[in-house]
């Protein structure tokens, strides 16, 4: 469980080397994968960080607060006049503080500190900037008077934090309150490794979660090979004989079946074509012979003819049309004598009416 690998006991018997080799390396490699020395090196880093981060933060929280202590003198200024003394100190603490800010900028490249001559903006000094201020003799005088007030603002709103992290009732004295306040810090940071811990054993119960899945996943694709062998062994074997047994059975009705439709066949046969329905379709067979062989003479006939007129040359073709047309023109004057003939017949009838 110490390195993020995931290994079932069949994993182990099949590769005890490796097995071997993610032990030595346990002792050289945390789990997070850096090697021991990197990882207490930068434990090492970590610290000294931590430490360095709350030094600044401790400066940054009073350049914020001395930020925030001038705002509210000049918002209260705005709305009641204050003393001279009050003004003066507050005209001071602005001048002192916007010198230290001043200075700060004197450097702009501060990798370049270790140099003989340091370059500085415009040409100054920390000194000059602190020698130009009217307030530097009396500098411990206005601490002594700005500390407590920035110790109270402070106290107030460490509590304000506490009440804000725990429900506090309102019968608490303010030295219980501070107590609370000075003690949230390490509360804060054992509610901190509270949430690590349980996030470690988080993590524990994911990396155990995902072994036994891999484990359940192996049993199962164990049994799903046992299953497998026995159903190719036992049943596929069995399956194999029932289905001969199967298809033998199939062939031999489809073979009876074949057997009976040609029974109903012949019965069909029998049923249709009666002795009587025979002798007539005999007749009638010998009469269509007749006619066919006629039609094969008249055929033939028409054939020997057809060839005795091409046999006559190009001019056969003038004369049958010749004929057509004179055969036409006989036809219509067939026709005209006989329309002539029923008019005059008509004409004659009204006559003899008439009279």
């Amino acid at each position: 469980m110490s390195l993020p690998v995931h290994l079932t006991s069949r994993d182990s018997e099949q590769y005890p080397e490796l097995v071997k080799l993610l032990n030595a390396l346990s002792q050289h490699i945390t789990e997070n994968g850096t090697s021991c020395s990197v990882q207490k090196d930068l434990s090492q880093a970590e610290e000294s960080l931590k430490r360095e981060k709350q030094f600044y933060l401790q400066f940054h929280i009073l350049h914020h607060e001395l930020q925030e202590f001038i705002m509210d003198q000049e918002i209260a200024g705005h709305d009641v006049a204050p003393s001279s003394s009050a003004a003066q100190l507050h005209e001071a603490i602005k001048h002192c503080l916007y010198t230290a800010e001043a200075a700060d900028y004197l450097h702009p490249n501060p990798t370049a500190s270790d140099e003989a001559q340091p370059c500085t903006l415009l040409g100054l000094t920390t000194e000059q900037l602190q020698r130009a201020n009217p307030h530097h003799k009396r500098l411990q005088s206005l601490q002594q008077q700005l500390i407590p007030q920035i110790e109270d603002r402070l106290r107030k709103k460490c509590e304000e934090l506490v009440s804000f992290h725990q429900s506090q009732p309102d019968s608490e004295t303010d030295q219980m309150a501070f107590a609370k306040a000075t003690r949230l810090p390490d509360l804060l940071l054992s509610q901190s490794s509270q949430l690590e811990e349980e996030e470690r054993k988080l993590k524990l119960d994911r990396a155990h979660r995902d072994k036994q899945f891999w484990q359940y996943y192996q049993a199962l694709m164990d049994s799903l090979g046992v299953l497998e062998q026995l159903i190719t062994k036992h049943r596929l074997r069995l399956q194999a004989d029932s289905d001969t047994i199967t298809s033998n059975w199939l062939s031999a009705r489809c073979h009876a079946m074949c057997l009976k439709l040609r029974v109903f066949e012949a019965r069909l046969l029998c049923d249709t074509y009666t002795p009587e329905v025979v002798t007539a379709l005999k007749q009638i067979k010998h009469h269509l012979n007749r006619a066919i062989e006629e039609r094969d003479k008249d055929v033939s006939r028409l054939s020997q003819a057809l060839q005795a007129y091409q046999s006559i040359g190009m001019g056969f073709d003038q004369l049958v049309r010749e004929y057509e047309q004179l055969q036409a023109a006989i036809d219509n004057k067939t026709w005209a004598l006989t329309e002539l003939k029923q008019s005059l017949v008509s004409d004659s009838a009204a006559e003899w009416k008439t009279d």
